[in-house]
């Protein structure tokens, strides 16, 4: 029973911890020093939490978080800065809170800790991805609040109902696990997005570079495309980009849009397997782009629907070229 509410408590706080680390130290530091958290037995050194430095270090860092996650796109700025943090602040509070153990089972503690904190962490960035797609703000705001009450409200549960906070965390790995392919795809596709964003502020690319239109190309995919570009069909164009909705793939998924011949394929892996796509020129109608905050879009109506690609901001004006190109091929 002590084993099971001791790993309620600090996974419980790991994984408050995944989602705003500095609201996390403040709440059980605040709550020891004041008296309303009351730490057990198990958990003998996690008083630490309320010594004046850390305080005062937490709400520095936690005013900062507290007005960056309210902001749409700087919250995923900010989260993409955490990925590393959360988890490692994460494991340390779990080390500090069960004091001088066994060092095998200090080592599970931490990883435990810091597993839980990036499971929280990556669910937290991705919902916050989809939720910047939107074009109002109060969104970021009204997710910002909610997942600050969740932190104070799950901190407190942890340390006074261990065993509660213990089946929560099963239930919520359990859940993400299953939808972990999908938090995952659009995690990474985060991280580039933001990385490609930073890589154009301080390299600018000129309109009429070629390179826009090319990028490199992993060796499993180069026979592929390979067979699609012969010499009577070259290889117009071939950009990383991500599928959309309506891509015939599942969404997300990151790979190459090329045109080759009569046809626009997208090619990507999935399940360690390449899967290729392909659209008939003669069927695409009414291609757009559309620039946004973080991800370009590039849109083309097919078979009666629209099918959409991410791209990533890496060239600046890629996205108007690829456009140009599509309306040029099909007037001839």
């Amino acid at each position: 029973m002590e084993v099971i509410q001791l790993l309620g408590s600090v996974l419980g706080l790991a994984f408050v911890a995944g989602i705003n680390l500095y609201a996390t130290v403040l709440t059980v530091g605040l709550g020891i020093q004041f008296g309303f958290i009351h730490p057990s037995a198990h958990l003998p050194t996690l008083s630490i939490l309320s010594h004046p430095y850390v305080l005062t270090a937490a709400a520095i860092a936690y005013t900062m978080e507290f007005f960056a996650d309210k902001i749409p796109w700087v919250d995923n700025l900010w989260d993409s800065f955490h990925t590393f943090i959360r988890p490692v602040g994460a494991a340390l509070i779990g080390m500090k809170a069960v004091g001088t153990v066994d060092p095998g089972a200090e080592l599970a503690i931490l990883l435990l800790c810091g597993g839980m904190a990036f499971v929280s962490h990556s669910s937290k960035a991705s919902i916050r991805l989809v939720a910047n797609h939107s074009p109002e703000p109060f969104s970021n705001i009204a997710l910002s609040l909610a997942e600050d009450v969740s932190v104070v409200g799950g901190s407190w549960v942890a340390l006074q109902y261990p065993t509660v906070m213990l089946g929560a965390d099963i239930i919520f790995v359990t859940v993400f696990l299953f939808f972990a392919p999908k938090v995952f795809r659009l995690f990474r596709l985060e991280m580039l997005a933001i990385s490609a964003l930073l890589s154009t502020m301080f390299s600018p690319q000129d309109r009429s570079d070629d390179s826009l239109l090319s990028d490199e190309v992993p060796d499993r995919f180069f026979e592929q495309m390979r067979e699609d570009s012969s010499s009577e069909n070259e290889l117009l164009f071939c950009v990383r980009c991500a599928s959309g909705k309506g891509a015939c793939v599942e969404r997300n998924c990151m790979g190459f849009l090329y045109l080759a011949g009569q046809n626009l394929f997208f090619i990507t892996r999935k399940h360690f397997r390449i899967r290729k796509v392909a659209f008939h020129l003669s069927k695409i109608s009414d291609p757009k782009f559309y620039r946004k905050r973080l991800l370009d879009r590039l849109s083309f109506g097919y078979e009666g629907g629209r099918t959409h690609f991410l791209l990533l901001k890496k060239r600046q004006n890629r996205g108007e070229r690829l456009t140009e190109i599509l309306k040029t091929v099909q007037r001839t």
